[in-house]
């Protein structure tokens, strides 16, 4: 059993009520991962929801054999492989650990029948789901903006 303590230190359950972080404690589990584990590859069926306690893990899609690109590192707080909420979904990126890490894990299948039990824990979590979401294009946005200030050759191509 996961304590409460630790699922409160995960952004998507920040403001989950404690009655609920308890019957998510009930069903994760804390892992430890050493640096450069793969949690999971590009194309792969994903059927578990990793949350990052301690550590980054690394999400990049292979290009080629010799390229990848990286699109991001997630540090403590975050979390990965939403597509564990839905049945036979595949992986659209490969996470590997970049440190040491712990991870709380929750079983995509223990995840979806949770969900149709509880709609108070699923409305939370998808809210969660969508706040992460939602701060990475925030973040993506910015990055591009502050490209294209740094290029004024493109300005004038782009309508933003």
């Amino acid at each position: 059993m996961i304590k409460i303590e630790d699922l409160k230190r995960i952004n998507m359950l920040a403001k989950m009520p404690d009655h609920l972080l308890k019957i998510i404690s009930e069903l994760a589990q804390l892992n430890i991962y050493g640096k450069d584990t793969l949690l999971f590859s590009q194309g792969e069926n994903i059927d578990i929801f990793y949350m990052i306690v301690m550590g980054q893990v690394e999400l990049k899609i292979p290009l080629d054999k010799d390229i990848d690109l990286i699109f991001d590192i997630l540090q403590a707080g975050r979390s990965l492989g939403s597509s564990a909420m839905f049945s036979d979904a595949r992986a659209s990126y490969t996470a590997i650990c970049q440190e040491p890490c712990e991870i709380i894990t929750l079983d995509g299948e223990k995840l979806q029948n949770l969900f149709k039990d509880n709609k108070e824990i699923a409305y939370y979590f998808m809210a969660g789901v969508a706040g992460q979401y939602k701060r990475t294009m925030d973040r993506r946005i910015h990055t591009i903006l502050k490209t294209l200030q740094r290029h004024p050759e493109l300005q004038d191509r782009v309508r933003y």
